[in-house]
């Protein structure tokens, strides 16, 4: 259902036809409770001979209409006495009836594309003004279309109308403010936890001419950006890997191998499920903690399970991007201290987006392409240690190379990095980690306010909000229709799809003026909203 490629024209065929009545009874009868039903589901309007139909079509299927005819009476005459006397000097109009659109295609670019069809035909026909009698729930959309209200309401009960009128003048004035939006709207809004929407001098940086990984001025930027992450989480030490989160967390996997001793692994979430990988991947010794995700650990449970198990390390997502719950750092330290123990943690959806600090966390991991707003490609190790080499581990995986040789024992990106330090260069000036906690807020208030259903029990960290679909929905369905609306949401992981989930993210550079775009789009999808604004 792309309502970006719909094919506009004349009904002719009689196919066309079929379809065009099934749509008049589907809206003016099931939707808008102005006729009576029928079992046939068919709705032939009174003045079907009389009516020119301009249809949008997706294939050979008839998903929105709108009907013209210029034979006066016109059915505004029946609900209106001396409609003339309320419009402006004209020469000929016409009056415009049966707007209805599929609700899987109703948007802004649908809504008026019909009505630049229905202007042009306007135009060739010689009208100067088209009358309508417009839903009231309508009313906004009509209005952005460069419709004017005049008189009083019509009908009655359930079935009210405004009377309306449209002149070219006045469609074209709007259509131009339309076509600036489109333009502007042509790429789609990415609310994904990665990649996240980005500064421009990000953009400009990753474009510069790249320079050796050897060069003396390659060295000392990354030397300054190292230190800028050391100072933005306080750990003493960083490494930065070519690499995303999954092989910071195989590097630290690594490193636990050397301890050559038990550990405690938490599960919550889809990512607290990966870390169990990683460490059988890197044969390590450990037992899990595992509650529904979406719930929040039992702090006092953590600290028995720990000494029970007598774990030399506990290692723990931060932020659970699957669920968006953001554990207690400080309670975790508590119970590391208590239990003599070292804090491992995955860091990558928490750093950026919530004060992260890391002393007394014996490893910590996380990645460029989620909070800071940069481009995913570099891991990041925080530790406070001294690392050596060693010759058990794979060269890419081994720490202590890195510790060696300041970050870049092999090939590095001075892209990525130019890129990075631009990011945090924006990430401070637009003070985004408030933005971010401030327009998650925003979104979890627009979520309830528009009937959507949040996962039950999470604590809505900073970053992301996941939503339950409707048993009768499937949430990659939903998710990628959304897409085609141009608005790229989470719907496409297994996790997702299996619980019937998706997720809006506010990482990186976000509009709340978005925010309530893609929350409206959302709703009308699921039928939480009938049309939209």
């Amino acid at each position: 259902m792309n309502s970006t490629q719909l094919k506009y024209k004349i009904a002719t065929e009689p196919w066309e036809y079929e379809q065009v009545h099934a749509l008049n009874y589907r809206t003016f009868t099931e939707e808008i409770p102005q006729h009576e039903a029928n079992q046939e589901r068919i709705r032939i309007d009174r003045f079907d001979q009389e009516n020119t139909y301009i249809i949008g079509i997706d294939g050979q299927t008839v998903v929105a209409m709108i009907a013209i005819r210029s034979l006066r009476p016109f059915s505004l005459d029946e609900k209106l006495e001396l409609l003339d006397d309320y419009l402006p000097p004209h020469d000929a109009k016409c009056e415009i009836r049966l707007l209805a659109v599929e609700k899987a295609y109703r948007d802004s670019f649908v809504f008026f594309r019909l009505a630049e069809a229905l202007i042009q035909y306007c135009l060739e026909n010689g009208f100067d003004m088209a009358v309508i009698s417009g839903v009231l729930r309508q009313q906004k959309l009509y209005k952005h279309m460069g419709f004017v209200s005049f008189g009083p309401l019509v009908g009655s009960g359930d079935a009210l109308f405004q009377p309306m009128y449209v002149t070219e003048e006045l469609f074209q004035r709007k259509a131009r403010a339309f076509q600036r939006v489109l333009q502007q709207q042509q790429e789609p809004i990415s609310f994904l936890p990665g990649p996240v929407p980005m500064a421009d001098q990000v953009k400009k940086a990753m474009g510069e001419t790249a320079c050796s990984h050897r060069a003396p001025a390659f060295l000392d930027h990354l030397h300054q950006l190292r230190k800028r992450l050391s100072s933005l989480t306080l750990a003493e030490h960083v490494q930065i890997l070519l690499g995303t989160g999954t092989l910071g967390n195989d590097a630290a996997a690594a490193h636990l191998r050397t301890l050559d001793q038990h550990g405690l692994i938490l599960v919550n979430g889809e990512f607290g499920s990966r870390l169990t990988d990683h460490a059988r991947r890197a044969g390590l010794r450990f037992s899990t903690v595992e509650i529904p995700w979406g719930e929040s650990f039992d702090y006092d449970h953590l600290l028995e399970e720990a000494e029970a198990s007598n774990s030399a390390w506990i290692w723990a997502v931060h932020l659970e991007t699957s669920t968006g719950v953001l554990q207690d750092i400080n309670q975790l330290k508590y119970i590391t201290k208590k239990t003599g123990s070292k804090l491992v943690l995955d860091c990558c959806s928490s750093l950026g987006n919530v004060p992260l600090d890391l002393r007394d966390v014996f490893l910590a991991t996380a990645g460029s392409g989620k909070g800071v707003a940069s481009y995913a490609g570099l891991a990041f190790v925080f530790y406070h240690h001294h690392i050596e080499i060693s010759d058990s581990i794979p060269r890419y995986l081994d720490l202590g190379l890195y510790h060696t040789y300041d970050s870049a024992p092999f090939t590095h990106s001075s892209n990525l990095i130019k890129a990075l330090s631009a990011a945090i260069d924006q990430w401070e000036d637009a003070k985004l980690m408030q933005r971010v906690s401030e327009l998650t807020k925003r979104l979890i208030e627009l979520c309830k306010e528009k009937g959507l259903t949040l996962l039950a029990n999470a604590a809505h960290a900073p970053g992301i909000v996941t939503i339950v679909m409707p048993s009768e929905q499937r949430s990659d369905i939903v998710g990628r229709e959304l897409g085609r609306k141009g608005y790229l949401i989470s719907c496409n992981s297994s996790y997702l799809i299996d619980r019937n989930w998706v997720q809006i993210s506010v990482m990186g550079h976000h509009k709340e003026a978005d925010l309530v775009r893609v929350t409206d789009a959302l709703a009308v999808l699921i039928g939480k909203k009938e049309t939209y604004a």
